[in-house]
């Protein structure tokens, strides 16, 4: 009982040591548009490497991947390698790690609510307990969507290079070597998507501010080459294996390649907004959809709010009728597993669902003209 009661005092002590000055330190690069994970830490001399070879060797292999396969050297390595570098290095350890240390709070708070519905505890004024850990939970989940939605904002050219390096992974490097619940097809198209998103969402951020003629020119540049993402990768699909995919791969790699080129251009350089080269594009169907579909708002918000709403019921209602006795917590705990996988494809963007461009709900063309299965 008193290890339960210090627990609790130690995260309530800890909770409002970490996230005040974390608030803080990021409300600036927030509230001005300069949160690029790794922009600070990244320039320290001992952080400095931090899983940068890591990085480099990822695009070392992808770079003798695509080389090979198209007899010719790729845009990822003639344009600015190590502006490439760092986005991937930013994205893949400077992201995620903040992120956790956003949401460590809230997840101590997490088991700290476990631990006062147990049915030992349970007094009245465990529903004052209750209220306050489940805040802490709900703003430390709230600051971990709004440094996501931050980082979007910010480097939303990052964000595309990542995603692109992605895909190129998953035909090369990472071939078969996907989640083992999906087919290789299902999980390339999938990330080919989430390219996609990176994509329209970086025309919808850099042309904010844009004259009307500009951003239509910059969001058709967008829809053009999202239509030709897709129809690549519909026609690789479609053959298994042979010259012919292997003619389609190679049309897929150079537009891949060509859209880190000008992804990963330094930002001092960038002169104009550009997606592609015209000449990278060539043939692409018009009954291909034009825009990227972007989860629903409110799948975004209540899909998450409610499986809280039902673990804190169920945590509740357990905790009051002493039902499950000892076995509360661990019962507790085991649903927030079980559920976790089953909110995760709505994201937890809380904040960013309601800062989604509004012209992003995509247009129903005509479905894609898929070629015939080789023989």
């Amino acid at each position: 009982m008193d290890i339960k009661h210090t627990y609790l005092r130690l995260v309530f002590n800890l909770w409002f040591l970490i996230t005040p000055p974390t608030l803080i330190g990021y409300y600036f690069p927030w509230v001005s548009g300069t949160r690029i994970p790794g922009r600070r830490f990244g320039q320290v001399p001992l952080l400095k490497g931090f899983r940068r070879r890591t990085a480099e060797k990822r695009l070392d292999a992808i770079t003798d991947s695509f080389n090979s396969r198209l007899d010719a050297h790729s845009d990822l390595e003639v344009w600015a390698r190590k502006f490439l570098v760092d986005q991937v290095q930013a994205h893949a350890t400077w992201a995620r790690l903040s992120r956790l240390f956003l949401a460590a709070p809230g997840m101590l708070a997490t088991v700290a609510l476990a631990l006062v519905v147990s049915p030992l505890t349970w007094r009245t004024s465990s529903l004052w307990a209750i209220c306050v850990y489940l805040t802490f939970v709900y703003v430390s989940a709230t600051l971990t969507c709004i440094d996501i939605w931050a980082v979007r904002n910010a480097d939303s050219a990052g964000a595309v290079s990542v995603a692109a390096v992605g895909v190129a992974e998953s035909f090369t490097t990472r071939a078969g070597k996907g989640p083992a619940k999906l087919t290789p097809v299902v999980w390339q198209s999938e990330l080919i998507e989430q390219l996609c998103t990176a994509l329209v969402r970086r025309a919808y951020r850099q042309s904010a501010k844009a004259v009307p003629g500009s951003r239509i020119t910059m969001m058709q540049e967008t829809a053009t080459v999202v239509r030709a993402l897709r129809y690549r990768a519909a026609l690789v699909h479609a053959h298994a294996e042979g010259e012919e995919r292997q003619a389609h791969e190679r049309e897929l790699f150079l537009l891949i390649s060509n859209i880190v080129k000008y992804s990963s251009r330094p930002r001092a350089q960038i002169i104009d907004f550009r997606v592609i080269d015209t000449d990278r594009l060539g043939h692409v169907p018009d009954a291909v959809p034009d825009v990227t579909d972007i989860p629903s708002s409110k799948a975004l918000v209540l899909v998450p709010l409610l499986f809280v709403c039902v673990l804190v019921a169920v945590s509740v209602a357990l905790g009051m009728t002493g039902a499950a006795g000892e076995i509360t917590q661990p019962i507790v705990i085991g649903l927030a597993l079980a559920g976790i996988p089953l909110i995760r494809p709505f994201g937890v963007t809380v904040l960013d669902a309601f800062m989604q461009p509004s012209a992003s709900a995509s247009r129903q063309a005509d479905p894609l003209p898929m070629p015939e299965p080789a023989q």
